[in-house]
């Protein structure tokens, strides 16, 4: 598990969750409303059916590329 959850809002635009994605190199986000309770998951998949294909690229490569806060494959 990880010692910090990233999430977004329901009122973040996709470019947003898109570059908090590729910089925390996650593939899903969960997403909260105003009173921060959950209203849903956002995904890579998500994305890549609604957002401009540069951006998704962008995050993908981002996400893809090893390393970062979660990866599991470094030791702490």
């Amino acid at each position: 598990m990880s010692n910090e959850v990233l999430y977004c809002f329901d009122t973040d635009e996709v470019e947003e969750a898109a570059r908090n994605m590729g910089k925390a190199k996650v593939r899903r986000l969960p997403v909260l409303n105003k009173d921060k309770r959950l209203v849903g998951i956002v995904s890579l998949g998500d994305l890549a059916r609604n957002d401009d294909s540069a951006t998704i690229g962008q995050t993908v490569t981002r996400v893809s590329t090893p390393g970062g806060k979660h990866d599991q494959t470094t030791a702490e």
